[in-house]
């Protein structure tokens, strides 16, 4: 189909200062469709590295906390005539703190602190039984 100039159903609305507005500024619309774009992809790709860091370290800190349980019950169970009230007490404690640790985070919990007060409570309990029993893996684990 053509226009003749003198068509009157054709309209131009195109300002000339609209045209060179729009290529001065295409610049900086480009930029923002790349930011805006790569927003996007670092939230989704944040979103999955935080899921993988959360679950190894979580892994990692449930491996030592069952050391921890199990080397108190161990204790407990087979040398609970030889051991004295205060150092059956410092294993119990081990005991109660790791099963009070909840199976997922919450904004209530304190996990760090929880997890901490774990350690030194162990910690105790060796010191009493004057023995070495620090988690073998402790050295690979960087908090």
């Amino acid at each position: 189909m053509e226009y003749s100039i003198l068509d009157s159903s054709v309209e131009v609305t195109d300002d000339v200062n609209d045209a060179f507005d729009s290529i001065v500024l295409s610049e900086e619309h480009i930029c923002k469709e790349g930011f805006d774009e790569g927003y996007k992809k670092g939230v989704v790709d944040g979103k999955i590295e935080g899921y993988h860091l959360g679950y190894h370290r979580g892994a990692e800190i449930g491996a030592e906390l069952g050391y921890y349980k199990g080397v108190a019950e161990a204790l407990l169970f087979k040398r609970k005539i030889d051991l004295s009230n205060k150092i059956i007490d410092a294993l119990e404690k081990v005991i109660y703190l790791v099963n009070q640790m909840p199976d997922t985070n919450t904004d209530e919990f304190d996990i760090l602190s929880h997890y901490n007060n774990i350690k030194v409570s162990f910690k105790k309990a060796c010191a009493l039984l004057k023995i070495n029993a620090t988690f073998p893996e402790s050295s690979k684990l960087s908090f």
